[in-house]
């Protein structure tokens, strides 16, 4: 297990995929934070401004989902900061793809093609 100080958001409505992601992030020495909405994405990175490194968001959610919660951020820098958005669906629609990087994703993956080596790849790419 290597060292590492970067904080992850996973903000994901499916508490076993959530689980998940965390456990295998916190094996390679990542500290997790974990919200199972839109809001509570929202609220955690204002409430933690500057702390969080990177978010994994997923797109469907209730209340608010993932495409307006990366809007809102990408749109209020000084309220949530600017942080990479990495989006984890299993939405493969193009126009949905083209609609998250146009709104500031940094990557997009798709959750049944993904297993835990691509998930941690990603992160890490992104947190380099």
């Amino acid at each position: 297990m290597s060292v590492k100080s970067n904080v992850v958001l996973i903000v994901e409505d499916e508490f076993n995929l959530r689980e998940s992601y965390k456990r295998t992030l916190e094996n390679e020495g990542y500290i997790c934070m974990t919200a199972s909405d839109g809001y509570q994405c929202l609220d955690l990175l204002c409430k933690n401004l500057g702390t969080v490194d990177l978010v994994l968001l997923d797109l469907i959610m209730p209340g608010i989902d993932g495409l307006e919660v990366l809007k809102t951020v990408k749109e209020n820098p000084e309220k949530y900061g600017t942080i990479p958005i990495i989006v984890l669906t299993s939405i493969v629609s193009g126009t949905i793809v083209k609609e998250a990087f146009l709104n500031g994703a940094v990557s997009y993956l798709v959750k049944p093609d993904m297993d835990e080596k691509s998930l941690v790849k990603e992160v890490n790419k992104n947190l380099s």
